[in-house]
């Protein structure tokens, strides 16, 4: 399948912000870039849809370079991060930050173990530095994990938000254990709420799941489910449907997503995405499908408020 397609089918990117990508070919302020323009580069080479912040401000309606702290601010854009095998979204917009789990603000209290010095990579954001800087990479101190640092750049401090692992394979997969990991979470007592979401991920549908076993069967199910790379997928899903019938087919599966948040004890929050008439789960940051078992199917059809 084209890349454009699938991104049409995962919904996580939508056509107006390639296009708004491709367009801003502004210079970037200071050390700041567009992520959008990185992201759609990553969905062209592995042929997979890159979620994140900037479809999430196109969503609500806002622009990823509006300021949020005066007309001479600096962090007006989300800048991108390669570090420890993996992409993170470097941004301080508050509707960003919350989505997440995180303050609105992130202040210097929240910079944890320093990681490493970084340095602007000539365009695209931050890369890490081999001497020191004024820039810095932090844990976050409310909830060391891999799912998001704190990054002081001079005076400003941002959060350096988990958006995939890295991998030039289409075919690379991800366990979904893996994912869990990356937010401190061990075992089902490390989650606090499984909560059905609209696709912007603004509003909860129906009640957030809470109570302990419905949890602990989630994690136990999920975190047995087997994962496929894109092109697996592709070729069990849409290979065998013939071409006139591809565009039907990549509508409705994106027409059956349904996105689930899970909140850790920490009170950072992530999401999956669901496709239960078709019997998928996206993971992500894995870049990885995992096919729903019966099993997993009754926890969903019992759960699920959509």
């Amino acid at each position: 399948m084209k890349a454009n397609a699938l991104l049409d089918m995962i919904g996580n990117i939508d056509d107006s912000t390639i296009e708004e990508a491709k367009r801003r070919k502004k210079p970037a302020i200071l050390r700041w870039t567009k992520w959008a323009a990185v992201a759609a580069c990553i969905c062209i080479a592995v042929g997979i849809a890159v979620p994140r912040l900037t479809d999430m401000l196109h969503n609500k309606g806002g622009a990823p370079s509006q300021p949020y702290d005066g007309p001479d601010s600096l962090v007006q854009e989300i800048a991108a991060l390669e570090f420890n095998g993996a992409y993170y979204e470097a941004t301080d917009i508050p509707e960003a930050l919350e989505r997440y789990g995180l303050p609105t603000v992130i202040t210097e209290d929240m910079a944890g173990k320093h990681l490493s010095y970084l340095e602007p990579d000539g365009g695209a954001g931050y890369k890490g530095s081999a001497i020191e800087t004024d820039i810095e990479l932090f844990e976050y101190a409310p909830a060391p994990c891999r799912g998001v640092y704190v990054i002081r750049d001079g005076n400003k401090y941002l959060a350096a938000i988990f958006c995939n692992v890295f991998s030039l394979d289409g075919n690379a997969n991800t366990e979904i254990a893996t994912l869990y990991q990356f937010y401190g979470i061990a075992d089902a007592d490390d989650i606090v709420s499984i909560t059905e979401v609209d696709r912007d991920r603004d509003k909860a549908i129906g009640n957030a799941i809470t109570e302990s076993s419905e949890i602990v069967a989630f994690y136990d199910l999920s975190s047995s489910l087997t994962s496929y790379g894109n092109d697996d997928f592709q070729k069990i899903v849409f290979d065998s449907i013939p071409e006139d019938q591809q565009v039907k087919a990549h509508t409705e599966f994106a027409d059956d997503q349904r996105m689930i948040r899970i909140e850790t004890k920490d009170g950072l929050r992530f999401y999956l995405v669901v496709y239960p008439s078709f019997g998928w789960i996206y993971g992500n940051g894995t870049l990885s499908y995992y096919r729903i078992d019966a099993r997993m199917a009754d926890w969903i059809a019992g759960n699920l408020n959509g």
